[in-house]
């Protein structure tokens, strides 16, 4: 019985020190989490902010549950701010793609434009733009968007006819106004990666890029 009380005379003063010790009032983990995403994402709008001509080497490989292998291709592109311009060309193994001039976009077949009429077409010809220049504030009106360590991902926010799951982008290590991977992933398992190289922000360009 003296046990006993000894016992219950512990438990009852555990108890009571327990109530009266100052508690660590737990740490706002969301917050921390928002704000710390806020600071990035000003970051790369800063960096992003800053390129005024882009120009670049990509290899794309598109993969397709049917195949066993990827359907590789390769191009280049060039980008100036003043005036919205965009030229999208594939070099191999054919020459396709499209430029995107001011209000105006075309097509191009062997280095030739010609007039889109799609607006499908130019769409997509829209949203690469915001893509390789990573403007955030327009692309946060079309996705949700999540931070990690070296990127961003990119969730539509319709639903509705929806073309891709998602969007991974991958900020290049060696320089930070550039990108070096983006992958976009479709609904039914498909993906296209996107890798860049030989990437030059701010230096001159061929005179003959938005011909």
């Amino acid at each position: 019985m003296k046990h006993l009380l000894c016992a219950l005379l512990l438990l009852v003063s555990a108890a009571l020190w327990a109530r009266q010790a100052p508690q660590t009032p737990p740490q706002n983990t969301a917050a921390a989490q928002t704000a710390a995403d806020d600071a990035y994402a000003q970051e790369i709008i800063s960096r992003f902010g800053a390129v005024e001509t882009l120009q670049s080497k990509f290899t794309q490989e598109k993969h397709l549950a049917l195949l066993t292998e990827p359907v590789e291709s390769k191009g280049a592109f060039a980008f100036s701010k003043k005036g919205a311009q965009l030229r999208w060309e594939y070099t191999e193994p054919f020459q396709n793609g499209f430029l995107m001039d001011g209000g105006k976009t075309y097509r191009l077949e062997k280095g030739v434009k010609k007039t889109v009429k799609g607006v499908m077409s130019r769409n997509t010809a829209a949203q690469m733009l915001v893509w390789l220049t990573f403007d955030l504030k327009t692309l946060s009106e079309t996705y949700d968007i999540s931070y990690f360590e070296g990127g961003v991902t990119l969730t539509p926010k319709n639903d509705k006819n929806r073309l891709l799951d998602k969007i991974t982008v991958w900020f290049a290590k060696d320089n930070p106004q550039a990108l070096s991977e983006i992958r976009m992933d479709e609904p039914g398992g498909d993906y296209t990666l996107l890798r860049f190289y030989d990437t030059h922000i701010n230096g001159p360009l061929p005179k003959d890029a938005f011909l």
